[in-house]
């Protein structure tokens, strides 16, 4: 499999498997490379290699509520502001994880830093020296989270 044209599946798979594990629900619904914006949160990390990157997963705020919800077993009425916040970097660590074992023997191989979100929807992206952007939007019709990778 040649890494640079799959990227985008190997970031895909990896955010639905970790959604699945972590939250119990199946996201099947698959759309890739597209011109999705920004949701209300954003978690993301720099892929730090030598082919350096960046990720971004991100899913509106009700989303990331039962997200949230699933993983630590409370209504999501009762989940405070900031597990909102913890469970996106969670999620983009996790999914960064995935990743990085997918394509440790390339050189798309990263280290995993600390993640961090961003809030809102009118947010651009600009880096220098891209080679590469893969994104995927994944639902089941009720909840939806996307991503964004940049090489």
């Amino acid at each position: 499999m040649d890494t640079l044209e799959n990227l985008g599946l190997i970031y895909t798979e990896s955010l639905s498997e970790v959604i699945s594990t972590v939250t119990g629900i199946h996201l099947n619904d698959v759309t890739r490379n597209h011109d999705k914006v920004f949701d209300d949160i954003t978690g993301v990390m720099y892929l730090h290699g030598i082919k350096s990157g960046m990720l971004c997963v991100t899913a509106k705020e009700e989303d990331v509520r039962i997200f949230c919800s699933r993983i630590v077993g409370v209504s999501p009425e009762e989940i405070p502001p900031d597990d909102l916040d913890d469970t996106m970097c969670e999620l983009v660590n996790m999914t960064a994880g995935s990743a990085k074992l997918r394509i440790s023997d390339t050189n798309y191989l990263f280290s995993l830093l600390q993640p961090f979100v961003i809030k809102g929807t009118l947010l651009s992206l600009v880096t220098k020296n891209i080679t590469q952007v893969e994104t995927g939007t994944l639902t089941d019709g009720e909840v939806t989270i996307s991503f964004k990778v940049i090489y």
